[in-house]
């Protein structure tokens, strides 16, 4: 079954490797000297719909020891797609399967106990005594 989705709840493993190579990417970048917001701000973004994503990004003056420092830091939240996708949940369990965030559990996905006790017991995976009521 597949949904069409423009939510950024939903992501595949490769998906997130994308997301963080990006940001690999752009650490670098600032690191390596100083930006015109404005522009590392829309090389930010570009970036990003170049995988797919929209991104909100804020800044923020930071300081050393209560010292003012120059510059500022971008904070990014990706915050959904550039376009709908259909979601498919089969493909995310085989990018699990297949360890594409290389995690080292190729060929599993792990379960805590808890859940499995409660799936086995007819609670759909979770207690019903998590806080909230279903009445």
């Amino acid at each position: 079954m597949t949904t069409a989705t423009d939510s950024i709840a939903d992501l595949y493993d490769h998906e997130v490797e994308e997301i963080l190579a990006v940001q690999l990417v752009l650490n670098q970048r600032a690191a390596d000297k100083r930006h015109n917001y404005r522009d590392f701000e829309r090389e930010i973004r570009g970036r990003f719909a170049e995988i797919g994503f929209t991104v909100d990004v804020n800044w923020y003056t930071f300081a050393v020891g209560g010292t003012p420092q120059e510059g500022a830091m971008p904070e990014i939240t990706v915050t959904g797609r550039t376009m709908k996708i259909n979601w498919d949940p089969d493909r995310q369990v085989h990018e699990a399967v297949h360890d594409v965030l290389g995690l080292g559990d190729e060929g599993w996905i792990k379960t805590d106990p808890d859940t499995l006790k409660n799936f086995k017991d007819g609670n759909g995976g979770h207690s019903h005594s998590h806080g909230h009521s279903h009445a």
